[in-house]
Parts: structure tokens; sequence; C-alpha cells
């Protein structure tokens, strides 16, 4: 399955499509409609068991949000729901296209993979 990369250019955040590139928005954008330049996801004692998850010893586990956004990669599906949002539309705040994504990060970070 291919894998669609990021480029982060003059903080802004661009996924890579079967046609070229996307812009998504700018990082502060992002960071600002994610709730901050890091994430903190809480994990309860029993998910805390599994030996590849290192937690903090309140069960978080903080990471830094511009970093995790340049490092990852996404499936077609993922950035095809990006690429179909109209770039000049805005949710009355922010670039559209920044905030859907934003919204979908989250929900994948909170569901610990669990989707």
């Amino acid at each position: 399955m291919k894998r669609y990369e990021t480029d982060l250019r003059d903080d802004v955040l661009f996924l890579e499509t079967d046609e070229g590139w996307i812009e998504v928005g700018s990082m502060a954008d992002i960071c600002e409609l994610v709730g901050g330049e890091t994430y903190t996801l809480e994990y309860d004692e029993h998910q805390r068991t599994v030996s590849w998850l290192d937690t903090d010893e309140d069960g978080t586990l903080t990471f830094d949000v511009r970093e995790t956004l340049a490092e990852m990669s996404y499936d077609r599906e993922f950035v095809a729901n990006i690429e179909s949002i109209d770039a000049d539309a805005t949710d009355g705040e922010y670039p559209l296209r920044a905030s859907v994504f934003a919204d979908l990060m989250t929900t994948i970070w909170d569901s610990k993979g669990d989707l």
C-alpha cells in the first residue's frame, strides 16, 4: 500500500498526492487547532502494560506536534479526504483543510490507533 508523505515548507504543511503536493495549512494554525505545540495522550493502567509503550509515571505520553506531523505519512483515503476540500474554503477562522486535518489527527491520536 502506497504511503503519502508530508513536507514542511516555510512552516506550511503539504501532503503528497498522486498529482503532486497540496497545501494543508500553516503549522501555527494546525497547532492552535489541536490545542498547542504539544499533544498529550492518557493511558489507563491496563493500556500501560504493553511493553512498547513508554509513558510518564502518571500514564501520559506527550509529543511535539510539529515534529510528529513532519514525520508522518498517510494512506490514500486520508489524503483524498483532505484533497477533496476546497483550498480556498474556511471554517470562518481557519482554512478548512487545516481544520479538517487537525480534527482527523486528534481523532486518530485520541483513538490510540484503535479507529
